[in-house]
C-alpha cells in the first residue's frame, strides 16, 4: 500500500495545533471526496500525518479539466485552494490539509482572532470582519473555478499582481470568452459550459457572503456543466437543454459595473 506522509514543521508556532486539528477532523469525517487518514505520528516535536497516496498530484498541477465536481465535505475547510485538492488515479478529486478546518452547523459562523488561509483565496469579507462562515469556503472555491478555466494563479504576478477575480472581470469586459480560457484546452470544450462555470465562479466571489450560492447549489449546477460536456463529446449536434434555472445564482455583476454574463 502506497501512502503519502506530511511532516509538520517544527518551526511553526501553529504546527502542533494544526496537526491535532487535522487528525481530529479526518478521524471524525469520512467522505469520498476527502483524503483518507491512514495514521499519524506524534513523537515529541516530530509530527506527521499519513494519508492515502493520490498519484495524480494536486489540482494545481492539472488545471485543464472541467469535470471536477466538488460534492462538499460538511465542514468549513478554511484553506480551500487548488494545491489542497488532490487527484486520484482516475482523476477523482479529494480535499486534503484540514489543519485549519472547523465544524459548523449550516447557519453558524465563527469569530476568528487570527486570520488564517492562503493569500489570493481568502474571502475579503472574512479579512474585514474576522468572521468565517461556510460562504468563505464558497469564495475560495470560486477562485479555484477561475483557475481551472483560465490556467492562471489567484495572484497574477506577471500582470502587476492583479487578483484573478478582477482579471476575469476586466478580460471579459474587453474581449470574448475564448481569450480568457486556458489555451491548453485547445478549444476542446462547449462554450456554454465555460460560461456557466464562470457565472458560478463570479457568484461565488461576490463581495457580500450572503449573496453567494451554497455548496449544494454549486454541486447541482457543476454536474450540469459536466453533462453539457458529455453531450458534446458524444457528437450530438443539437445543443444541450438544461432543466436547471440559473436565476438563483446568476448575477449582473453590479458590484463591478464591468460585465453582465447573461448579456452574452
Amino acid at each position: 500500500m502506497e501512502v503519502a506522509v506530511k511532516a509538520c514543521s517544527q518551526e511553526s508556532t501553529q504546527g502542533n495545533k494544526q496537526f491535532l486539528a487535522e487528525v481530529r477532523s479526518l478521524s471524525m469525517v469520512h467522505h469520498r471526496n476527502l483524503v483518507t487518514l491512514v495514521g499519524y505520528c506524534k513523537n515529541g516535536v516530530n509530527l506527521a500525518v499519513v494519508y492515502e497516496y493520490l498519484p495524480r498530484g494536486s489540482l494545481f498541477d492539472n488545471l485543464r479539466a472541467l469535470d471536477y465536481l466538488h460534492t462538499g465535505c460538511g465542514i468549513v475547510h478554511r484553506d480551500v485552494k487548488s494545491s489542497n485538492i488532490l487527484l486520484g488515479q482516475n482523476f477523482e478529486a479529494k480535499i486534503s490539509d484540514l489543519g485549519l478546518a472547523k465544524m459548523f452547523s449550516a447557519d453558524e459562523n465563527s469569530l476568528i482572532t487570527t486570520l488564517s488561509g492562503t493569500p489570493g483565496y481568502m474571502d475579503p469579507e472574512y479579512q474585514r470582519t474576522f468572521t468565517f462562515t461556510e460562504k468563505s469556503d464558497v469564495y475560495s472555491f470560486g477562485v479555484v473555478l477561475m483557475e481551472i478555466v483560465t490556467g492562471e494563479p489567484p495572484i497574477l504576478t506577471a500582470r502587476k499582481n492583479i487578483h484573478i477575480v478582477n482579471f476575469v472581470k476586466q478580460k471579459l469586459a474587453r474581449e470574448s470568452i475564448e481569450g480568457l480560457v486556458d489555451s491548453r484546452l485547445e478549444g476542446g470544450y462547449d462554450k456554454n459550459s465555460i460560461w456557466k462555470v464562470l457565472e458560478l465562479a463570479m457568484a461565488c466571489t461576490r463581495q457580500e457572503s450572503a449573496n453567494r450560492p451554497t455548496m449544494a447549489d454549486l454541486v447541482m449546477h457543476l454536474k450540469d456543466c459536466v453533462q453539457i460536456e458529455e453531450h458534446r463529446q458524444k457528437g450530438n449536434k443539437q445543443p444541450y437543454e438544461s432543466e436547471l434555472n440559473m436565476s438563483s445564482i446568476s448575477t449582473s455583476f453590479s458590484e463591478s459595473g464591468l460585465f453582465a454574463p447573461f448579456s452574452r
